[in-house]
């Protein structure tokens, strides 16, 4: 719905600007969380993305795949 959105005009925004409302966000809240400890076994940095399942990122990481 367009009127959820606040009616802006043409030069109020910068191009690629955000405006947020103050106060927090809550992401998955009341869902469960897991702590998993990871280490680069490898020589050269390791970027992870969300393209890849984790196990699947590389096998320089080292962590428990169970």
């Amino acid at each position: 719905d367009r009127h959820l959105f606040q009616n802006l005009g043409a030069t109020d925004m910068i191009p690629g600007q955000y405006q947020i409302q103050p106060g927090d966000i809550e992401l998955n809240a009341g869902r469960r969380t897991h702590s998993l400890t990871v280490a680069n076994s490898g020589d050269r940095p390791i970027q992870v993305g969300s393209h890849f399942h984790f196990f699947e990122t590389n096998d320089a990481l080292t962590f428990d795949r169970a």
